[in-house]
């Protein structure tokens, strides 16, 4: 896990940076969660940098139409710090 590799809409801020482990995954996962209950991405953007930007500070709008119990979930998987991002465990 040392290669930058995928899109960049759905890449951990650790990715970004070139030093991740498992945890980038559930990261991942979160921008698929938020796509499927929002239709848009959590982190737009027209460029490279201007996704990674957004990215790296981790602010997105919630989304609005599901569950509160949904948002938390997005929530603690799209935390920008791995350690505090919940695990597949």
């Amino acid at each position: 896990m040392d290669v930058v590799a995928g899109t960049p809409y759905f890449m951990a801020p650790e990715v970004i940076d070139g030093n991740y482990q498992e945890k980038c995954d559930i990261w991942s996962l979160g921008v698929v969660l938020y796509m499927l209950v929002s239709g848009q991405l959590p982190f737009p953007g027209t460029s490279k940098p201007e996704v990674f930007g957004k990215i790296k500070k981790g602010v997105y709008n919630e989304p609005m139409n599901c569950t509160e119990n949904c948002r938390d979930l997005i929530r603690k998987m799209l935390t920008v710090n791995p350690s505090k991002r919940l695990s597949a465990a």
